[in-house]
């Protein structure tokens, strides 16, 4: 029910009129006679349509893909249209695209459905397509809308057109800068200063395609480089084979990384009386 009332809610949104006319990023407007989601035919007859691309990767194997998603959004245009939050004189199409969770495909995927009038973009959800399409949509004049983008660029400021991502809205409700936090968090509750990333590159993959655990590192990274005092390395276990798992980790983690076991005791305050 909370996916479908987000989507619902969108969707009202996208059918409130533009006080100030389309936004885009581009210095000279492009003009397309399907701008408008209402239009008079020949004979007088008035017909509206909000056309919507859902770009996703068509592989059931990743956790956001098109099978998983279109029939979603069915129940999402149902439940909107239930609520009175969508006219019943208002068409919507979804135009899915298959990105294959590749950042070429995304990128077409996008120009194509920008030819064929959409007003706006859902997904893509694996990251690369995610930062393709992102920087793309902003001079199309057409939002973003996604789940994905869980790498720390996409959670920086997008609210002007000189923003990377501007038109690209997260309604995820975790991102990896969320795990980074808890990790440091973590860490400053027990007052470790030292910390080895062990990560296999692409572990995960279903989550946001190639990369996703490196990426989640490199989110890690950043933030833990804006602590004082603390110490990182990183090792990749995609690197070497599983029989040499415990020689690498011990040249790795070692004495370097370890310390002395610490017992942190309840307070005072928490004990009981």
């Amino acid at each position: 029910m909370g996916t479908n009332w987000i989507v619902a809610f969108t969707i009202a949104w996208l059918t409130c009129p533009v006080v100030n006319g389309k936004v885009t990023c581009r210095e000279v407007q492009m003009a397309r006679d399907c701008e408008a989601l209402c239009k008079r035919n020949d004979h007088g007859v008035v017909s509206c349509e909000l056309r919507v691309a859902v770009i996703l990767p068509a592989d059931p194997r990743f956790d956001i893909a098109l099978p998983k998603v279109l029939p979603v959004l069915d129940l999402a245009v149902y439940e909107a249209r239930s609520r009175g939050l969508v006219p019943h004189w208002l068409k919507l199409e979804f135009l899915p695209q298959d990105d294959h969770c590749d950042a070429m495909y995304a990128q077409i995927g996008a120009i194509d459905s920008f030819s064929n009038c959409v007003h706006l973009f859902l997904g893509p959800a694996c990251d690369y397509c995610v930062a393709a399409v992102g920087r793309v949509v902003k001079f199309f004049g057409a939002p973003l809308i996604t789940t994905g983008g869980f790498t720390f660029d996409f959670t920086e400021k997008k609210t002007e057109c000189k923003d990377e991502y501007f038109m690209t809205t997260r309604i995820g409700k975790v991102a990896f800068r969320d795990l980074a936090n808890f990790i440091v968090a973590l860490m400053n509750r027990y007052e470790w200063r030292k910390v080895h990333l062990v990560y296999a590159t692409n572990g995960q993959s279903q989550v946001a395609g190639r990369h996703t655990c490196q990426l989640t590192m490199k989110s890690m990274v950043e933030f833990i480089k804006k602590q004082p005092n603390f110490t990182f390395g990183t090792f990749d276990v995609e690197t070497t084979v599983v029989e040499d798992y415990t020689e690498a980790l011990r040249d790795h983690v070692g004495n370097w990384y370890g310390g002395k076991w610490k017992n942190v005791t309840p307070s005072s305050s928490s004990s009981s009386s």
